[in-house]
């Protein structure tokens, strides 16, 4: 099927560049890497002129005697599964009153 919308025609115009088919000449060429390596140079510069201001100006001196380190208490979670050591029985209240009062199932 075709559309049968007829493309609306606003009147604006789109300034593209052509592309040549042919390729850079030794000039142009070098010219585009010579821009290229003044580009890097200049980033070069601004990086290490970033790296300075953000560098500390003086750094702490060490201890000679620093303090020891207290080691973190550490959680041990219970065994489970076969090697498991076996629970202490819990007596509860009400199995408390059935072992008293003796009723036998």
């Amino acid at each position: 099927m075709r559309s049968t919308k007829k493309p609306i025609q606003t009147g604006l115009e789109i300034d593209v560049k052509p592309i040549s088919d042919r390729g850079m000449t030794e000039e142009e060429y070098r010219a585009k890497v010579a821009e290229i390596q003044k580009q890097r140079q200049q980033q070069e510069a601004i990086d290490k002129m970033a790296e300075a201001r953000i560098k500390p100006k003086k750094s702490l001196p060490r201890l000679s005697n620093p303090l020891p380190r207290r080691p973190a208490p550490r959680y041990v979670q219970p065994m489970r599964g076969l090697l498991a050591p076996d629970p202490q029985p819990r007596s509860s209240p009400f199995m408390g009153l059935l072992a008293v009062s003796g009723s036998k199932p």
